[in-house]
């Protein structure tokens, strides 16, 4: 067999979808709804009363201004919460990966398909990062909706969070270089291929597991550094320094900075790689808790 046969891996694409579609759907609504509740705790229980707010306008005490400013905040938290549930998400997706895989009977049919081990696996990523990914969205989407909808059946004023999303994606505000962008995108990415890992690696309880061993390894290496003595300032990666003629900061990154970098960035490769190679050597029957 081919290791990689573009008809037979779209084929096969297509029919895990198929079989999968009902679960799919299901994570849809579970996450509009979470979304939604979300979404009104942040503008209708926390924070100021509406109501209270339209009396003291017609009491002089506030004006319709300020009412839209303070309403605009409560609708910026529920994108700030909508940001933070995609990342969890993606986490979680990434770490159930193999999920269809946990008793012997389901795991001798995925691992008898007859497809490939890279297709396989090309599969459960497409599934599990850009189709989570864009559900996940759709999911934000229609909960910003329903909730837009109860605003204006309810009449209070209109203001959608898609559009405060895509501005606050589409700033620069928080990159002012390329190197701090760099910085971002490594950091999700790395982190993102250890939860690949993980899902890979553990048989059951992948995300918590993946959660404890990530918090126990950090929790190591600072223990470790504690007990290094710095020459000097110690290993810098950046300092910042204010500028009196531009009335800006300006950063000077150090060696150490791209060194760190860029050792994530082989790393964060590696653990994509050895999350395939661990895939490739699953068993029907296994360890109980470790797929090897």
């Amino acid at each position: 067999m081919n290791n990689f046969n573009f008809n037979r891996f779209s084929q096969a694409l297509k029919c895990q979808f198929m079989v999968t579609r009902k679960s799919w759907i299901r994570l849809f609504g579970i996450y509009t709804l979470v979304l939604f509740m979300a979404n009104l705790f942040w503008t209708r229980v926390q924070g100021f009363k509406y109501n209270s707010m339209l009396d003291g306008i017609e009491a002089g005490n506030w004006t319709m201004d300020e009412l839209i400013r303070t309403y605009n905040h409560h609708v910026q938290q529920t994108v700030a919460f909508g940001i933070v549930f995609f990342c969890i998400a993606m986490l979680f997706f990434a770490s159930f990966m193999f999920s269809q895989m946990k008793d012997t009977r389901s795991r001798s049919a995925y691992l008898l398909w007859p497809v490939s081990h890279l297709e396989k696996y090309v599969i459960s990523l497409l599934l599990n990062i850009v189709l989570a990914a864009v559900l996940t969205f759709a999911a934000y989407v229609l909960a910003d909706a329903l909730r837009v909808f109860v605003d204006w059946v309810t009449g209070r004023i209109v203001i959608w969070g898609v559009p405060k999303l895509f501005e606050l994606l589409g700033s620069n505000a928080a990159f002012d270089d390329w190197q701090s962008a760099w910085m971002f995108i490594t950091a999700v990415f790395y982190i993102h291929s250890l939860y690949i890992v993980g899902g890979t690696l553990f048989r059951r309880q992948q995300f918590l597991m993946t959660s404890a061993a990530i918090v126990v390894i950090v929790i190591l290496e600072a223990i470790i550094q504690n007990q290094i003595s710095w020459i000097g300032d110690g290993l810098q990666f950046a300092n910042s320094t204010w500028d009196e003629k531009t009335l800006t900061y300006t950063t000077t990154f150090y060696p150490a900075f791209y060194i760190l970098n860029t050792v994530l960035c082989a790393l964060t490769v590696f653990h994509y790689w050895a999350s395939y190679k661990l895939f490739t050597r699953m068993q029907v029957i296994n360890n109980k808790w470790l797929n090897l």
